[in-house]
């Protein structure tokens, strides 16, 4: 074998290898998720990493009540991440291929996802979920003449 010619392939080869790094790279930092609820009231953005990057709330969501819209909102957030973290395994593939690198991200992003679920004492609507103590009612606030009269003048900083 001609070393010159190996060395000219060898150095082709990482060449292209730096360039799908960069793209890989590329893709993940400019990963992004946008997912609404099924009825509208709650959108969410996250970042490919997962962190939530905005939360936009609907007329509507101020009609669900307190504990419907915190559920859709948890909801649409782990909608939100599920998509992301399908995004990121995707911009990988250039760079890993179909082996082993990239059977290893699909369970680690796989495990993830099962992570973000809810188990199965919160999906039937118990609203506790592992390691958590149950919600509690702990009787009526001065919050909630803001949810519900739609005073929201507290929540910017000014009474």
């Amino acid at each position: 074998m001609d070393p010159y010619k190996f060395l000219e392939d060898f150095e082709n080869k990482a060449g292209q290898m730096q360039q799908q790094l960069e793209q890989s790279q590329e893709a993940f930092a400019n990963a992004r998720s946008r997912a609404s609820s099924d009825d509208g009231s709650v959108t969410v953005a996250v970042a490919g990493g997962g962190s939530i990057e905005s939360l936009d709330l609907g007329p509507k969501a101020m009609e669900l009540g307190h504990t419907k819209l915190a559920s859709t909102i948890m909801a649409t957030i782990r909608k939100a991440q599920e998509q992301a973290a399908r995004e990121v395994q995707e911009s990988m593939r250039p760079l890993l291929g179909d082996g082993a690198a990239m059977s290893f991200l699909n369970e680690q992003v796989e495990a993830g996802i099962a992570r973000l679920q809810p188990d199965e004492e919160e999906s039937a609507g118990t609203g506790s979920r592992r390691g958590e103590a149950p919600e509690m009612d702990l009787g009526r606030n001065d919050w909630d003449d803001d949810w519900d009269g739609g005073d929201r003048r507290r929540f910017g900083g000014s009474r």
